[in-house]
């Protein structure tokens, strides 16, 4: 279904996007309602609004100047509305700025499934949308191929613990087994799906640098969605998903790993 809905892009994934921010914004400012107080409707459709600006500005250079435009009235809305809320009893600056965190942790980040999927026609003249859909794909699978490895081997072979206070279930040779992972599965996406199936390929030690570091920071962005759990004292975000938590829980990583993987394929573009 994911994959339809990114064939499709624009609209379709915008419009996905935009209410996956909805949900996961609702969840942010659900586990920081003693910082936002007041904050979470204008939050949450700030969140959800900045997913359709990519749509009709499907690269960064113009996505960036309109979505900080929209960040910044929504600072001054927010400020406003905490003065008026919280003030004396509250931390007004406090809960803008947690808010505008909220915002662009959501609906910011979810912001480049749209943008990486256009990045083959903005960037590089491909009009196949096939590329733009398998290159999107590419930190999806890499991410979760690297959490799955690292969940077997840890739970096989785990004992030393990575962080205990922030999640006590994540250990060290699970860390590396989700490191092997991501770039195992790095290697063999670049070489039978982008290869093989369109006219996008990577060299080789520009993919281990690219798993390297989706295993890296996806793995920094499972912990700190953790912390943001720990801090409100909860196991799972919401109950959205039985079983498996909230929208928080099921995309921690793919917040962070996204907009990486964007930077990383533009940088290599342009200098590459």
């Amino acid at each position: 279904m994911l994959a339809i809905v990114i064939y499709f892009g624009e609209w379709v994934l915008g419009t996905a996007m935009s209410l996956a921010a909805i949900l996961a914004a609702r969840e942010y400012f659900s586990l920081r309602k003693n910082d936002a107080q007041g904050l979470k409707l204008p939050g949450v459709i700030l969140a959800g609004l900045l997913p359709l600006v990519a749509v009709q500005h499907p690269t960064y250079q113009e996505f960036a100047g309109i979505a900080f435009g929209l960040v910044l009235f929504g600072s001054i809305v927010f400020l406003i509305l905490v003065m008026w809320l919280q003030w004396p009893q509250g931390t007004p600056i406090e809960s803008a700025a947690v808010a505008i965190m909220g915002v662009l942790y959501t609906g910011g980040t979810l912001s480049f499934w749209n943008l990486l999927r256009a990045f083959p026609q903005e960037m590089l003249n491909s009009s196949d949308p096939l590329s733009g859909t398998l290159l999107l794909i590419f930190p999806i699978w890499t991410t979760w191929i690297g959490d799955c490895l690292a969940y077997l081997v840890g739970s096989q072979w785990g004992r030393k613990k990575l962080i205990v206070e922030v999640s006590p279930n994540k250990t060290v040779v699970g860390s590396l087994g989700g490191l092997a992972g991501s770039i195992i599965g790095g290697i063999g996406y670049n070489h039978y799906l982008l290869r093989g199936m369109t006219e996008i390929h990577f060299p080789l030690e520009m993919i281990l640098v690219f798993s390297c570091l989706v295993a890296l920071i996806g793995q920094l962005g499972d912990l700190s969605e953790s912390v943001m759990k720990r801090q409100a004292g909860i196991k799972d975000s919401s109950g959205l998903i039985p079983g498996h938590g909230g929208g928080l829980d099921r995309m921690d990583g793919l917040f962070f790993t996204i907009p990486m993987t964007y930077f990383i394929f533009l940088l290599y573009i342009q200098y590459g």
